[in-house]
């Protein structure tokens, strides 16, 4: 099933990028490195973060008339209620790789939004290890759950931090401010490789 909203994906990008589209996408890629940072093509981690971008432009990115991508895509195209409901829904969140069960089955927790999730029992394998923190978007179909391919990894030195911060945010019950913080993250992350001789808990600062 992950492959076949992947494919849902791929096709929107495919469509939304390109021709009378083509403008639109530069000022959304410079809003979304305007934000977050920017980063060299040669970097290791170069491809998870255009990863990351075309989820942002496809669920997040806001066209001239208002509307989202994955709105407009919906829209135009006969795909069923429950899928349609799935891409509407992606839980954009911070997680916790909590553990892979003896079964492979891989479980996280939504650390912003205080609850532990399961993905699909035959789930493909993620780049992920026990522990690891990251930023990025679960959908959920017929009560399963599967990871997209935007993650953005986290220093799990500021793990506690990062807890005590998505207390805040989710004390204020506001989707806006959870996007930020959750954009935030990504440009802190950018900013902890650009100097990496600093300790990340001295970079992750929030007022």
């Amino acid at each position: 099933m992950l492959e076949v909203f992947h494919n849902h994906l791929d096709k929107a990008l495919n469509l939304y990028t390109q021709g009378e589209f083509f403008n639109e996408l530069k000022e959304a890629k410079n809003k979304y490195f305007s934000q977050t940072g920017k980063l060299d093509e040669d970097k290791d981690e170069f491809e998870a973060r255009m990863n990351s971008f075309n989820d942002w432009y496809i669920f997040q990115h806001c066209q001239k008339d208002g509307s989202k991508v994955i709105e407009e895509y919906i829209r135009n195209n006969q795909l069923e209620e429950e899928i349609s409901q799935a891409l509407l829904n992606v839980n954009y969140s911070l997680f916790e790789f909590n553990r892979t069960s003896f079964s492979k089955q891989i479980f996280l927790k939504d650390i912003l939004h205080d609850h532990k999730i399961h993905l699909k029992k035959d789930h493909p394998a993620v780049s992920l290890m026990e522990g690891d923190l990251f930023s990025g978007r679960v959908i959920k179909y017929q009560g399963e759950h599967f990871l997209l391919r935007g993650v953005c990894t986290l220093p799990q030195g500021v793990k506690s931090i990062l807890k005590k911060q998505s207390k805040k945010v989710r004390k204020l019950n506001s989707f806006e401010e959870e996007l930020k913080f959750l954009i935030q993250l990504e440009a802190l992350k950018t900013k902890s490789m650009h100097y990496s001789h600093i300790d990340p808990a001295k970079i992750f600062i929030f007022p």
